[in-house]
């Protein structure tokens, strides 16, 4: 399945909303959700699983972003979904840049 989604050989609606939203969230939420709940800046230790986790969500979405995009140029329903879908996929890549702009530039004072 991860090389059909690769591909964009999944129906376009299934990789948007499952692995794109469902998984998005299902994956994200508990992590920045870990993430703003500490007060203090995290121990080494803490701080590696949360770089960790956040990798692991890079490489998620960066395999279904490209699912997206190819499954929307093979889809042969209506063209705006085509173009939501397109739209949706630059601003979850510019998303994932802001998040990984702002890991990098943390202030740890």
């Amino acid at each position: 399945m991860i090389t059909q989604l690769w591909r964009g050989e999944i129906e376009l609606w299934k990789t948007f909303r499952l692995f794109g939203v469902g998984g998005g969230l299902a994956l994200g939420l508990p992590i920045f959700s870990a993430m703003l709940a500490l007060t203090d800046v995290p121990d080494d230790d803490t701080a590696l699983v949360f770089i960790a986790a956040l990798g692991f969500l890079f490489v998620y979405l960066t395999r279904v972003f490209v699912g997206i995009w190819r499954a929307s140029n093979k889809y042969q329903g209506e063209k705006a979904w085509v173009v939501l879908a397109k739209i949706a996929v630059v601003a979850g890549t510019f998303n994932i840049g802001l998040l990984v702009v702002s890991v990098l530039f943390a202030d740890t004072r």
